[in-house]
């Protein structure tokens, strides 16, 4: 079983080092030792870091947020998955309970940005079920309907 809780700060050394075992993550959002200023980068979208257990273990982090500036959307900012339990489905099901949790808050959409560059991820979020909408600058912007 899948479940969710408030990220803490009990959480950030979790962080750093999955993130330190994901060189494609690290070269297109931070370097692992500077995963607090990160994550305060994106403290004024008063967005949700959550993390994910399954059967009581962390298995991934993800940050979203209700309400975007840009287009006042819902939005997935960033997935990462315990190094172990990659390639097991864990990152499609935590966006499955995403957009569920945004679809119940009256959501008809949920949108996600990848560099444009990085195909692999542009390919996952297609089969996590999204849509390719735009090219901007250089990061493919994505959405889920939510119906």
């Amino acid at each position: 079983m899948l479940r969710s809780r408030e990220f803490t700060g009990q959480d950030l050394r979790l962080f750093i080092d999955w993130a330190a075992e994901s060189p494609e993550w690290e070269a297109y959002e931070t370097d692992a030792s500077a995963i607090e200023e990160y994550m305060r980068r994106y403290d004024m979208y008063r967005g949700s870091w959550l993390v994910w257990e399954q059967h009581g273990e962390p298995a991934a982090i993800t940050f979203s947020v209700e309400w975007a500036p840009s287009n006042e959307k819902a939005w997935i900012g960033t997935v990462i998955v315990n190094p172990a339990k990659r390639q097991t489905g864990i990152a499609k099901a935590v966006i499955s309970s995403l957009a569920g949790h945004f679809k119940e808050k009256g959501h008809k959409v949920l949108f996600a940005g990848v560099p444009e560059k990085r195909h692999d991820w542009v390919l996952f979020l297609g089969a996590a079920g999204f849509e390719q909408f735009k090219l901007e600058e250089e990061h493919m912007i994505m959405l889920r309907p939510l119906q």
